[in-house]
């Protein structure tokens, strides 16, 4: 990856930063959707670079940054994030598009992590699916454990333009070794196979 923009998020007493880590992805989703090719991928990578992981004395949180990577310039500026964000204006500071630099600390890459979900989440679809009662789900899902790591993850919220539900979008950060170029990326610009440059 060549070009980046950082898109700083502004927090106020009137929004806090999870709700504005929701508006900001679901406005930045649509602007990666506008620029989608025929297999509904993009050119456009996000990355966290304050993304931190749940430890003993801290929560795991995706931090107050969000940054947008391509490999060609164009790519950036034809999402046009000033029209997709002008009503958050008040809320983030975007810069200008600028050079990755030469020296970089090392790569990584971020990727939805589809969650193993609460017992009540699956409990839910089953009684859809199966036509079952909640008891007969229930009972179904007795022995169930929502996977530890699943709880700990930095999730933004989100909510699907199809269907209209909730969801938490769970990301899952990994240290890579070197960077991958060739990759396109999904319209939430993640991917588990694309490197970005960190810095």
């Amino acid at each position: 990856m060549k070009h980046y923009i950082d898109i700083t998020l502004l927090p106020s007493d009137d929004i806090d930063v999870h709700l504005l880590w929701s508006k900001l992805m679901m406005q930045v989703h649509l602007a990666l959707v506008e620029i989608q090719d025929d297999n509904e991928q993009v050119p456009v990578a996000v990355s966290f670079p304050k993304y931190q992981t749940k430890s003993p004395d801290k929560l795991g949180f995706i931090g107050n940054k969000l940054r947008l990577f391509a490999n060609d310039k164009h790519d950036l500026e034809r999402m046009n994030l000033g029209k997709w964000l002008n009503r958050l204006e008040d809320y983030v500071h975007i810069k200008s598009i600028t050079d990755v630099p030469n020296e970089v600390l090392g790569y990584e890459s971020f990727n939805r992590r589809r969650k193993s979900g609460s017992p009540d989440k699956h409990i839910k679809r089953r009684m859809q699916r199966h036509n079952e009662t909640r008891e007969q789900a229930q009972k179904y899902f007795e022995s169930y454990q929502m996977l530890k790591e699943d709880k700990e993850l930095p999730f933004i919220r989100m909510k699907s333009l199809h269907s209209d539900n909730a969801f938490r979008m769970s990301i899952v950060r990994k240290e890579a070794t070197s960077s991958n170029s060739s990759v396109m990326f999904n319209t939430y610009g993640l991917s588990a196979d694309g490197v970005l440059p960190k810095f």
